[in-house]
């Protein structure tokens, strides 16, 4: 029985012992969360750890640009087209209020004061250079009558034009009789005929019409402004102007001494005259290029002189400018077979030359076609390009 009992205590005891073993081996529990934010220390590395590794250097990253929003492409707007500025009318001589476009208008001459209630519609002039402007200006139906040397190619630029108009004789019942409702006059008509055409009633106007080689100018904005045909006006001044321009452009300064030494004669009853400072001659001679020796040696005027006083001045070229109907070929030929000239060095060197004497004697733009005939004879080569024309007159557009 005792052995018994010691078995059955040794198996007790063996079952007790196992199952603490069981239960020492079984799975931990499973940690809950703690109900504070404290964090737990980590725990200390273990010795068979790896060594830490370097951590590399954060490498600096570029700003980013920002990024351009897109904008809306601008829609192309039309370019406004500039309204054209008037140009002033020029303030002229002889014009009162040149900031009257209207009528009526006051124009005021030598001969006084002129008030015009409206454009003329029936002029009449008493020269031959005013014919030659007013053809330049007006449509021909506005002529109350040409002069009697407008019509005649011997003196007139224009001959061709007026074929065919009016015409009237000198003397104040020829002019009243082509009823003109204005008259233009030079500083060479006779004060009593100017007085006897006022007495009738008709507007008189008298511009200052001089030798002038700069196409009188100030005359032809004079009378466009009193006729009523500013822009027309104003394009004849402009086409003068350049004409001059081209010239000046290509011809030596006037100090250079490169200008040939020029003379223009004439003769009538058997005298001798050489153009002097103050001409219409002297003028295109020097806007030509040339030297005009008469102004150089103190003439003035028209100058009646010896054929020993033109040797002493011994031009390189002359120019006779009158018309060949009144001697010119003759006179031509004289100079060049007179002794006393022989040695004259335009003589010598044939430079004898009969010009267009119109050109050369009125007073109107027609002396520009002066200035550039005499251009091309004493600089052919600066010219060689150029073909100069003639003046037109006003053609209504």
């Amino acid at each position: 029985m005792n052995l018994r009992l010691n078995h059955f205590l040794i198996v007790t005891l063996l079952a007790v012992v196992a199952s603490a073993t069981l239960i020492g081996c079984g799975p931990e529990p499973t940690p809950t969360e703690s109900p504070t934010s404290i964090p737990t220390a980590a725990p200390p590395p273990t010795s068979t750890s790896a060594p830490p590794t370097a951590t590399a250097e954060p490498i600096a990253t570029a700003e980013p640009s920002p990024t351009a929003l897109p904008t809306a492409t601008p829609v192309p707007t039309a370019t406004p087209i500039p309204t054209p500025t008037a140009i002033p009318y020029p303030a002229v001589s002889g014009i009162v209020d040149v900031s009257n476009t209207d009528w009526p208008r006051e124009i005021e001459t030598s001969d006084g004061l002129v008030r015009l209630e409206g454009p003329p519609q029936r002029i009449l002039s008493y020269s031959l250079g005013h014919d030659e402007i007013l053809l330049a200006l007006v449509d021909r139906g506005r002529f109350a009558a040409v002069g009697p040397f407008t019509g005649n190619p011997a003196y007139s630029n224009v001959s061709d034009f007026v074929a065919g108009m009016p015409s009237y004789e000198k003397g104040v019942e020829n002019v009243l009789a082509a009823n003109p409702d204005l008259v233009v006059v030079s500083k060479y008509t006779d004060a009593d005929i100017v007085s006897l055409i006022k007495e009738a009633g008709v507007p008189v106007v008298r511009p200052a019409l001089e030798s002038s080689a700069e196409g009188n100018i100030p005359n032809i904005l004079l009378m466009g402004y009193m006729l009523g045909v500013e822009d027309r006006a104003l394009e004849l001044v402009s086409e003068i102007e350049k004409r001059l321009t081209l010239v000046k452009d290509r011809v030596p300064s006037a100090d250079s001494p490169e200008r040939p030494v020029v003379i223009a004669v004439t003769r009538y009853s058997d005298s001798i005259y050489v153009a002097g400072e103050g001409t219409t001659e002297s003028g295109i001679i020097e806007t030509a290029g040339g030297v005009n020796a008469g102004a150089r040696d103190g003439l003035s005027g028209h100058q009646k002189v010896s054929i020993e006083s033109i040797a002493a001045m011994d031009p390189e070229v002359i120019l006779i400018t009158q018309p060949i109907d009144f001697g010119a070929g003759e006179l031509h030929d004289d100079l060049l077979a007179h002794p006393a000239l022989a040695d004259v060095r335009a003589v010598e060197d044939e430079a004898v030359t009969v010009v267009d004497s119109r050109q050369y004697t009125t007073l109107s733009h027609w002396n520009v076609r002066g200035i550039e005939e005499t251009a091309l004879l004493l600089y052919p080569d600066k010219f060689a390009d150029v073909e100069f024309t003639d003046f037109k007159p006003y053609a209504r557009e």
